[in-house]
């Protein structure tokens, strides 16, 4: 039986990821000045779901990946698996349809139809049903995984840094998805120039803010609105923070964990390589990338996350150096599991909480250095950021006025949405620590318990080695085995802090033969 705050979430993202979708999406042309009935008929147009061909048939290969191999392994969710290669053909028929619908004339980056929109919410549905039919098949893990999500909610909300973070990313996030309708996305356009409704006269260039709306930041050098500048500019500049920070900590854990799990030649192989990118300056390499490979998004995106990975690299690698010493590690071995087994079944679920911690923490360095860039005169000249702002206020002598209002937004935007990162991050590694935890509790000024709530949220559970009773979640324990078919009231923790709750001990047996 599914938990029931399992379905309650999986209803709720449902909607949520559906939400996001159809904003990302929503046509520019229409602003909420249209009215009421264009406003909602905008859902329904065609640049609504409007992505690449390419994109949605690598999503069809991944589906029908994951499917084959789950049916081949026989895994207990086996109606979930059937769905991943039902929503695996969806993928490939919008795929195929929107690169135009033939071997002659397609296009992979081409988008030929109009009821995209329908074909997302399948999609959407679709993969609401998939976790539906995975809780369903595997119960007890669907149970850890409720009840392991609560505690760490538990935790992180009792800490005020992580909570002012998460605070600040949810305005900023809300104002990028909702850009359409706080902004008219026309008045980005050169030739446009805000009027005082007031007089009906222009405003002219770098002219003061003032109360009406699109004036509320003043002017550019040419009279256009800053506001509507800003806020379509939060777009971009989230969008390449997290798709650069993603890329980049997938390709530093991959190699990280390869590295320290296989050691010998291959690990130093790949520590050699993680060592040249880092004595390279990212600055000039991404300079030099950015004007071999053009000056667009997609590939500030790339540039960021090929020059910032090492970084993850190593530290994901002592992690697994520790983590592949423990006695489960030498029982999988011993069982006969093979080494992508190992490292996908115990290794990685363990290093799991560093490598999101980390993420969210790469973020922040993701958006600094999308900003440096576009200071530099590197980003996309068709597309504003706050780092495209600050460097037009710059080259047009904003700061000599001083028009001190075209350079105070983005200049605060960035340093207030990389803060937010930076406080999640903090929150986010004392929440899985339970040594640090310690170490909050210990002082007068607690980050844990200054909301008034317990730093511990876990009571208790026999400990091993002095540590029961910590919850350390995505920490896998090596000195005792508990009762794996249902979530314990607390934890066997190692001498070094804190073990994980959870897994199922025979299906990674079954697995390992």
């Amino acid at each position: 039986m599914i938990p029931r705050r399992f379905r309650n979430w999986i209803i709720f993202w449902t909607i949520i990821v559906w939400c996001v979708l159809e904003l990302l999406t929503y046509p520019k042309t229409v602003p909420i000045t249209s009215g009421i009935s264009e406003v909602i008929k905008g859902f329904f147009s065609a640049s609504v779901g409007a992505y690449p061909a390419w994109v949605m048939l690598l999503l069809a290969v991944v589906c029908f990946a994951a499917g084959a191999v789950g049916l081949v392994r026989r895994s207990k969710a086996k109606s979930f698996n059937v769905l991943l290669l039902v929503e695996g053909a969806v993928f490939l028929a919008w795929g195929v349809l929107a690169g135009g619908g033939g071997v002659d004339g397609w296009s992979a980056a081409a988008n030929n139809i109009s009821y995209n929109w329908a074909i997302q919410t399948v999609v959407v549905i679709l993969g609401g049903a998939c976790v539906w039919l995975w809780a369903a098949g595997n119960p007890e893990r669907a149970e850890l995984t409720t009840w392991n999500t609560h505690q760490v909610w538990k935790l992180y909300r009792a800490n005020w840094q992580g909570m002012v973070g998460l605070g600040i990313l949810v305005v900023f996030i809300l104002m990028a998805l909702l850009a359409p309708f706080l902004a008219d996305h026309a008045l980005l356009d050169p030739n446009a120039q805000i009027k005082d409704p007031a007089t009906g006269e222009l405003f002219g260039p770098y002219h003061p803010p003032t109360t009406y709306y699109y004036n509320w930041f003043g002017t550019d050098q040419v009279g256009q609105s800053v506001l509507t500048q800003f806020i379509w500019s939060a777009r971009i500049s989230l969008m390449v923070g997290l798709l650069a920070a993603f890329m980049s900590t997938v390709l530093g854990a991959g190699i990280g964990i390869a590295a320290g799990f296989y050691g010998g030649w291959q690990g130093e192989g790949w520590m050699r390589l993680t060592d040249a990118f880092l004595v390279i300056p990212w600055l000039p390499l991404a300079m030099v990338l950015a004007a071999a490979w053009g000056q667009n998004y997609w590939m500030i995106i790339l540039i960021i996350g090929i020059t910032s990975w090492p970084g993850t690299a190593r530290v994901i690698r002592s992690d697994v150096l520790r983590v592949r010493e423990l006695s489960f590690i030498e029982r999988a071995k011993a069982i006969g599991s093979s080494n992508r087994h190992i490292m996908t079944k115990h290794v990685l679920p363990n290093v799991m909480p560093l490598i999101f911690a980390n993420l969210v923490l790469v973020v922040a360095i993701a958006i600094l250095s999308e900003t440096t860039l576009s200071f530099l005169g590197l980003g996309d000249p068709l597309n504003f950021s706050w780092g495209t702002m600050l460097h037009y206020a710059w080259v047009n002598g904003a700061a000599g006025l001083p028009a001190w209002w075209y350079l105070l937004p983005p200049g605060i935007a960035i340093i207030l949405v990389v803060l937010a990162f930076t406080f999640i991050g903090t929150a986010y590694d004392e929440v899985l620590d339970p040594k640090l935890r310690k170490r909050e509790d210990s002082t007068s000024e607690s980050r844990f318990t200054s909301r008034g709530e317990p730093a511990i949220a876990v009571a208790g559970g026999a400990g091993v080695g002095g540590g029961g009773g910590i919850f350390t979640p995505g920490q896998q324990t090596d000195d005792a085995m508990p009762d794996f078919n249902k979530p314990a009231g607390g934890s066997i923790g190692r001498p070094e802090g804190g073990g994980w709750v959870g897994g199922h001990i025979a299906d990674d047996e079954k697995e390992g033969k």
